[in-house]
């Protein structure tokens, strides 16, 4: 059992998180992740793995590579509570040559060590590159489409557990997260993660709880000096598969049009030079570039400029915009 001590200022500083990296890791997970053909990860994975790129190897190598977990610099510090992919993957190509050295030694010396973590330890920043690059790949091919859906199951879980914290306490909120982790009035909360045995001081940074749609009967921790204790753990039972969602009409295009709403969800996937969302759409760049014109006008993105390019992102408004008019569902085939 890991005891985690809280004190007043842990509890202040105890926020939600949703992390999309966490999502794309633990769907594409085949070791250890799993409880069954039922859950919801290996019902996703069966239905998008044809759509696999072959540059996510490098990064499915490292997913898998042991079935205790991934190295802890896989796992963004973000002082960010919306995050998109492209911030936990720039946090990634950050980390330090050292810290992937110590992040690899926990899982041995020598032979011991999975050989998709030596690989990554001996290439250095081009093998997080090629990680990097993988894991945007996998995205945009196999977790895109599904996103908006998951998210808002994400948001409504939250939402629930942030009602609770009010009208009960954050304790009794930390308490109703699983079953495997107990609120003591002490201010502990203890979580059972197998045989591990341990206690940590929060230190006044607080507790990040991360909700996961594909981890369903389990949750994981990551605790240490110097950063952001981190509580991965699954959403509430009664929360709908998104799949079972009625379908409805795009109030995004109702608002925006056809055309601009594509345009939105497009720089949703990331952010992207007038060339790159041309590309995405299908479209001439003069007809992309004054679309993303249009949406900028209305604050909806944000435009800066790299170089001799312009890289156009999501700005608060129009993330919340896409968060209340999720794509209609394709009808069925």
């Amino acid at each position: 059992m890991i005891a985690l001590r809280f004190g007043v200022a842990d509890l202040a500083r105890t926020r939600f998180v949703i992390s999309p990296f966490d999502h794309l890791m633990a769907g594409s997970a085949r070791l250890g992740v799993h409880q069954g053909s039922g859950s919801r990860s290996e019902r996703w994975w069966r239905d998008v793995r044809r759509h696999v790129p072959h540059r996510a190897v490098r990064f499915l190598e490292v997913v898998n590579a042991s079935p205790v977990g991934v190295p802890d610099f896989m796992v963004a510090d973000l002082d960010a509570v919306r995050r998109q992919l492209t911030d936990e993957l720039d946090a990634l190509l950050s980390v330090p040559q050292q810290a992937v050295e110590e992040g690899v030694a926990m899982f041995g010396t020598g032979p011991e060590v999975p050989a998709a973590l030596a690989r990554l330890r001996e290439d250095g920043s081009r093998g997080l590159r090629e990680v990097s690059d993988g894991a945007w790949a996998l995205f945009r091919s196999c977790l895109a489409p599904d996103w908006p859906d998951i998210r808002r199951a994400l948001e409504a879980d939250i939402a629930a557990r942030a009602r609770t914290a009010a009208r009960s306490g954050i304790g009794e909120m930390l308490n109703s997260l699983h079953p495997k982790a107990v609120w003591r009035d002490e201010g502990v909360l203890e979580c059972t993660l197998g045989e591990l045995e341990g206690a940590f001081e929060l230190g006044g940074l607080g507790l990040e709880l991360r909700p996961n749609y594909f981890v369903q009967r389990s949750i994981s921790l990551l605790a240490g000096p110097g950063r952001q204790s981190l509580l991965l753990h699954p959403i509430a039972a009664p929360t709908a598969e998104p799949a079972a969602r009625t379908p409805a009409a795009d109030g995004l295009a109702a608002v925006l049009g056809p055309a601009r709403a594509r345009v939105l969800r497009a720089i949703a996937g990331g952010a992207c030079s007038t060339t790159e969302l041309a590309q995405r759409l299908g479209v001439t760049p003069p007809s992309a570039s004054a679309h993303a014109s249009a949406l900028r006008t209305a604050g909806l993105i944000a435009t800066r400029r790299e170089g001799k390019q312009v890289r156009h992102t999501l700005t608060d408004v129009g993330h919340d915009l896409l968060l209340d008019n999720p794509p209609p569902p394709l009808p069925p085939a």
